[in-house]
């Protein structure tokens, strides 16, 4: 999905670039309102860069790689995922030459932009519906609920981003890229995405529920300890 140079023209590659630096610069607007887990952040884009550079057999000549948006976005909110995004796939550009360095801003408004939000919004939008539903509060960290969210926002994100990226592509003047010929691929991409991102979710959700049992022990024998202290207290 990474946009090479010498593809699209500059008027293309400019309004690209000009949105992609807009929505990067309302990402930090929003982090300056809150607190962000910038070490979180960082294990997260290593994690991406590995995962963008290992290629898996989808059908036929396709292959595809996790994007990662949205996990990004279940584990740090949206404008800290783009931010990541975005410091990923410029390394990927200047370091591997994996996507274009003048097409940056396409390969950032595609993946970064456009795929994290498709991504969390449709996760959020989940959420919204199974709140609704199981009349309890879905997105809550030890809820199992995050795990089906988050396989539907994944898929979402990689058919948002595919339908941009041939937009782009058509407007640009980029050759050979028909909407028929991307969905089918990138559906089963979508997939892969959506099941490698909803297991490491689960596993996230898992540890989460782990450590609430071990909180909640402890609080127990706390208590305990407390009661015991205070029965010694009385009897002596």
């Amino acid at each position: 999905m990474h946009m090479p140079d010498g593809v699209l023209d500059p008027v293309t590659l400019s309004v690209a670039g000009a949105a992609s630096a807009g929505a990067i610069a309302w990402s930090v607007r929003e982090l300056r309102r809150g607190d962000a887990r910038w070490g979180l952040a960082v294990g997260g884009a290593g994690i991406v860069l590995l995962a963008h550079l290992a290629d898996m057999p989808l059908y036929g000549p396709y292959t595809a790689h996790l994007i990662g948006g949205t996990l990004l976005a279940v584990a740090l909110g949206p404008w800290l995922a783009m931010l990541t995004m975005a410091a990923v796939l410029a390394l990927e550009a200047v370091g591997w030459g994996d996507g274009g360095v003048s097409a940056l801003g396409v390969n950032v408004l595609v993946m970064g932009v456009v795929g994290v939000l498709a991504g969390y919004g449709v996760y959020r939008g989940a959420l919204a519906v199974l709140a609704g539903w199981r009349g309890a509060d879905a997105g809550a960290p030890t809820s199992w609920w995050r795990v089906p969210a988050s396989a539907l926002g994944a898929w979402a994100s990689v058919m948002a981003s595919a339908l941009t990226l041939t937009v782009v592509s058509i407007v640009g003047g980029g050759a050979g890229l028909v909407l028929g010929e991307v969905v089918a691929p990138h559906a089963a991409w979508g997939a892969m995405e959506a099941a490698v991102t909803s297991a490491l979710v689960a596993i996230g959700v898992a540890w989460s529920r782990a450590a609430h049992v071990r909180a909640a022990r402890a609080v127990a024998l706390t208590e305990a300890e407390s009661a015991l202290d205070g029965t010694a207290a009385q009897v002596s």
